[in-house]
């Protein structure tokens, strides 16, 4: 006969209650094929024990103190939404900077600049993000003698919206050296044998890079405490950072999680083409942890559509004879691919013309040395694609990566591309009925036009997976490949997940996954299209914290 210390039982299922939570009375859209809807969910340690339809009928219903019992009052409750393509530190910068997207006038801008130039120091650079030249320059790009007339004491750097070009005043060109570099199509000189002050691709990130340098850990450090307040409001519990190029930037996640002040799960990435960044997160892959990951190293096949370097197969419709840029050659974009293959590693890679995703997908095909070993490469951006190639995505295992929030651009795609094109942007429905992994995300901060308001009756910024929901469902430009809100939260949970290698642990809310979930005012996927807009998240939990409660 076996006895039983029932003091030392009781203890244990005492300490066991206290690391448990259940959310009852909620409308659970799990993403779990095997059980789709539930009514509640049961965490334990940061991760869901159980989920089910009656809570009433389950052993925890009767070992939960009250108080760990939570009453969503029907409300609608999703996995946490992955963010897999943004910039945390430059779309922070981009808001507490000079922001220019609001700016709408020459006048406006100069006394935008004078403002801000009176709140720095007299030797800090004058940084501004986000310009249209539709809105600012009457359609042309702006040069050096024009931010001269705006600003000339301090350098200065206005960065265009898609962070593909800038512009520089003479003071900047000065310090950077700029007019003893050596004139091309990314550095455009005039005819007096000057830089314009126009910087484009490699260039422009070469600039920017050497100014980031210099500023403070401390700065940063406010920055991405600022990004985590804004990401949890918004029902962010991951993001890809997906080119942080900066080791130190790695460093500072990790300080402040091991403070605990930063709670994100934040997968970063290098810059593939930069020696020093590589060898900087190398240094670093011991010190990875389940909220600090690191991911693919990212490399540019092209540009934009704004600055008109992406590669396209036809001429640009505002442009004869420019097809954009190739910024990596087939040979050595095969070299990569190869070099990465043959350590199981991926490549993410940026392609936005559908001249620039054939030659990846080509090179992918040509070089595939792993035998069916389990390698996600992932193309970022897709935005104009040839019927030929979405197959290939699928054959090729390559995950496709969109931004919708770039479907609010509509005049500068139709400027650029023509209407005759719209039949091959944004194809968001065809590569998911051809069984491609799709993701969706933003890239902030770059991108996007005219933003709609929110509940709040302020404006959204173009990171809300809400909004990019919202438009892959009701406002594509290519309206044949409108998909369902369902499909649109898959691509930012589950299929994220599966691209960064996590699917066995987030993206559902099933058990033994993270409890990352939020809770929503509607229901999201059954809403009108207005009432998506206006919905608001209510609470964010990630590893089964609490972390944002509106």
């Amino acid at each position: 006969m076996y006895s039983v210390n029932m003091g030392k039982f009781n203890d244990e299922a005492k300490i066991m209650r206290c690391f448990m939570k259940a959310y009852i009375n909620a409308k659970i859209y799990t993403l779990d094929a095997n059980n789709p809807e539930a009514g509640y969910l049961v965490e334990k340690n940061g991760r869901i024990v159980e989920t089910g339809r009656n809570f009433e009928k389950s052993e925890y219903a009767g070992i939960l103190a009250r108080e760990n019992v939570i009453d969503l009052e029907g409300s609608i409750v999703t996995p946490a939404f992955w963010e897999s393509h943004l910039h945390i530190v430059d779309g922070i910068r981009s808001l507490v900077e000079l922001n220019l997207r609001s700016i709408n006038s020459l006048e406006e801008l100069k006394a935008a600049i004078e403002s801000y130039a009176s709140r720095i120091k007299n030797s800090d650079w004058i940084i501004g993000h986000g310009w249209d030249e539709e809105k600012l320059f009457g359609g042309s790009f702006p040069d050096r003698q024009l931010l001269d007339k705006l600003h000339s004491q301090q350098p200065m750097m206005l960065i265009r919206m898609d962070g593909h070009s800038l512009c520089l005043n003479t003071k900047a060109i000065e310090l950077m050296k700029i007019d003893e570099m050596t004139p091309g199509s990314e550095i455009p000189f005039d005819e007096e044998g000057k830089s314009t002050g126009m910087l484009y691709e490699n260039a422009a990130g070469r600039v920017t890079q050497e100014v980031i340098e210099s500023f403070s850990e401390e700065y940063i450090e406010k920055l991405v405490l600022y990004a985590q307040e804004l990401f949890l409001k918004n029902g962010i519990s991951s993001v890809n950072d997906i080119c942080t190029t900066y080791g130190r930037y790695f460093d500072i996640y990790r300080k402040l999680q091991k403070s605990g002040k930063l709670k994100l799960r934040i997968t970063t990435a290098p810059y593939g083409m930069s020696e020093e960044s590589l060898e900087d997160f190398d240094a670093r892959k011991g010190d990875e942890t389940d909220r600090l990951r690191i991911a693919a190293p990212k490399f540019f096949m092209d540009g934009s559509f704004g600055s008109r370097t992406a590669l396209l197969m036809n001429e640009y419709a505002d442009a004869a004879g420019n097809y954009g840029l190739q910024l990596i050659e087939r040979e050595q974009l095969k070299e990569l691919i190869i070099q990465n293959e043959t350590i199981n590693q991926p490549i993410t890679i940026h392609a936005i013309g559908d001249k620039a995703v054939h030659i990846i997908l080509d090179c992918i095909e040509e070089t595939r040395v792993h035998n069916h070993r389990d390698i996600r490469h992932r193309i970022e951006h897709i935005q104009i694609v040839q019927d030929r190639d979405i197959k290939r995505f699928s054959k090729l295992d390559v995950t496709a990566s969109f931004q919708p929030v770039f479907l609010y651009e509509k005049e500068l795609t139709e400027s650029r591309l023509g209407l005759e094109r719209f039949s091959m942007i944004y194809r968001f429905k065809s590569f998911i009925e051809n069984g491609v992994n799709v993701i969706l995300n933003s890239d902030f901060p770059y991108g996007g036009g005219n933003m709609p308001l929110k509940k709040d009756g302020s404006k959204y910024i173009g990171f809300e997976p809400i909004l990019a929901i919202h438009a892959a469902s009701y406002k594509q430009l290519n309206e044949p490949e409108t998909i369902e809100p369902l499909q649109a939260l898959r691509c930012y949970t589950t299929n994220a997940a599966f691209a960064n290698y996590r699917e066995k642990e987030l993206g559902k809310l099933a058990n033994g996954y993270f409890a990352d979930f939020i809770v929503l005012s509607e229901d999201i996927l059954k809403c009108s299209p207005e009432e998506l807009l206006q919905a608001e998240v209510l609470k964010t939990v990630v590893n089964g914290e609490v972390l944002y409660q509106k």
